[in-house]
């Protein structure tokens, strides 16, 4: 039974741990995303002087085309030459072109992408992460109980009840997904710390624990982890 319960709570922590890594991924690759719109607005930004510079030599020689039909000092081969310029400078502008808009189609394409990932990250909003009502398994000894916890900004407040008897107040803080609660025992005054990361459904918390009372009897460190509640209505 207890290489079960171990086997349970191994693979309990791997999946929050996949939950935590998927979420560092996502804000990674917002993170390339950034900096590819970055490089491609500067590429954007040169090519966009370059076609300047194009359209420009493209008028210039257009109008010495011009220029040169009403006079008679300007020969066929001088008109030839001429002509061969504009369409030099025609396909300059062309391949510019063309250029410029493969680079301004990739960078609406990577201002969607990042808004969708900014989106993704956004739904998981930190004011509904924590509040509620939480199932609790603390290790060794599977002691289980209930957190109920509310979340104002950072700050985390609530009350616990725990297998023997136990019960009294958490307080801590919620930075994005990092929980850290300290239990105050109503007996025993501040007996231990949770660290935990809340899972990116916001529905499972996993971590550690540490007390900060020594020479009770009790194990002094161990894993926990807490399962969120439905509400009644859901």
């Amino acid at each position: 039974m207890k290489r079960v319960l171990t086997a349970v709570a191994l693979a309990t922590m791997a999946a929050f741990s996949l939950a935590a890594d998927t979420q560092d991924a996502t804000r990674a690759e917002l993170a390339r995303e950034r900096r590819r719109l970055a490089a491609d607005s500067t590429r954007l930004a040169d090519i966009s002087r370059r076609l300047e510079t194009a359209l420009s030599q493209l008028a210039s020689t257009s109008r010495a085309v011009a220029d040169a039909v009403g006079r008679a000092d300007v020969g066929a081969d001088e008109m030839t030459r001429r002509e061969e310029s504009v369409s030099e400078a025609e396909q300059d502008v062309r391949s510019l072109l063309e250029k410029r808009r493969l680079i301004a189609d990739r960078v609406v394409d990577r201002k969607r992408s990042i808004a969708l990932i900014e989106g993704e990250l956004a739904t998981r909003k930190t004011s509904d992460a924590i509040s509620g009502r939480w199932t609790v398994t603390i290790e060794p000894g599977e002691q289980r109980g209930v957190f109920r916890m509310a979340l104002e900004g950072t700050i985390v407040s609530g009350e616990y009840t725990l297998e023997g008897g136990y019960g009294g107040s958490l307080r801590g803080t919620l930075v994005n997904d990092r929980l850290r609660v300290e239990r105050v025992d109503s007996k025993l005054g501040f007996t231990a710390v949770y660290i935990g990361r809340v899972a990116r459904d916001s529905n499972t918390i996993g971590g550690t624990w540490e007390a900060t009372t020594f020479g009770t009897g009790g194990p002094g460190f161990g894993r926990w982890t807490a399962v969120r509640e439905k509400e009644e209505n859901e």
